[in-house]
């Protein structure tokens, strides 16, 4: 069993709980393409086998979320599960909060939140938070294609906003600052991942219902091939002789190949895929060779 499923995660649960889950029903490496916050809702890619040989590769990819803002609070872990540090009842008008989101759009600064995955001399730093110790993080470029105001809601003191960005995207950060700008405080209250690369969470499975069908053993439907996966790769078929050479770890002189792509792409013997090849360099010659065994 090689490849992945998209799973649409429930919230209160980790990321790594729903690869585990998983892994239990199929005895299979699993393993996930870009971590949720266990308040986040969404796709998840749960790769499978030697589909766990594609997470970096699946996780460059592009995000797509939509989230909640609530205004009038500022918590330590950026969204509504965390301790409040402070309340102060206020939010901008729908044409302030509108006239913002530019200055939010492109590429843009931001801290990562104290409570994150990033580690910090091999510690992530939400552990370092929890024991106390604060730890200055520097501020990461990302980018921020897309930033639009969904819905707005004085009553509950609320604004909904879409976001399309780069991989390493703090959304709770986004957010904080974004009421910051407007003179406000805020925080995170909810958050779904509608995209990420290619895949869309239209596509996904409920983690429920993914796993009553993996206990009946009748997930196959949901079950996505590594030759589906990489499709959108470049295929290189090269001649037998030398599809043997690539399959066994070998690296062939790009002069003796023909057709060969200039970027990644997938190899194949024949109909069977033997992994990812690429180019390389090595003492002034160009070789090929198969990066990625699948």
């Amino acid at each position: 069993m090689n490849g992945l499923f998209l799973v649409d995660k429930p919230t209160d649960m980790t990321s790594f709980g729903v690869v585990a889950r998983i892994r239990r029903l199929t005895g299979e490496k699993c393993g996930h393409s870009g971590t949720l916050d266990p308040m986040a809702t969404g796709l998840l890619p749960v790769l499978v086998g030697k589909g766990t040989k594609l997470c970096e590769l699946l996780t460059e990819g592009r995000k797509g979320y939509i989230g909640t803002l609530r205004f009038g609070l500022v918590t330590d872990t950026g969204d509504v599960t965390g301790t409040v540090l402070e309340e102060r009842p206020g939010m901008p008008s729908e044409e302030e909060l509108q006239a913002l989101l530019p200055r939010f759009t492109g590429r843009i600064n931001q801290r990562p939140p104290a409570y994150s995955a990033i580690k910090v001399q091999g510690v992530p730093l939400y552990k370092l938070a929890r024991a106390g110790k604060e730890v200055e993080v520097p501020e990461r470029t990302v980018e921020i294609d897309r930033l639009e105001l969904l819905s707005y809601d004085t009553e509950k003191q609320e604004a909904v906003l879409a976001v399309d960005c780069s991989k390493g995207t703090y959304i709770r950060t986004l957010f904080m600052d974004l009421a910051a700008a407007a003179g406000c405080l805020g925080t995170m209250a909810a958050l779904r991942r509608t995209r990420s690369g290619r895949f869309s969470v239209k596509d996904a499975v409920p983690l429920a219902e993914l796993m009553a069908l993996l206990e009946q053993k009748n997930a196959e439907k949901h079950f996505i091939s590594l030759e589906k996966v990489l499709d959108f790769l470049p295929v290189y078929r090269p001649e037998a002789f030398y599809a043997t050479l690539l399959k066994n770890g070998c690296e062939v002189a790009a002069k003796k190949l023909k057709n060969l792509p200039e970027t990644l792409c997938t190899v194949y013997q024949g109909d069977a895929l033997v992994g990812l090849g690429n180019l390389i360099e090595k003492d002034g010659e160009t070789f090929f060779k198969v990066v990625t065994h699948l």
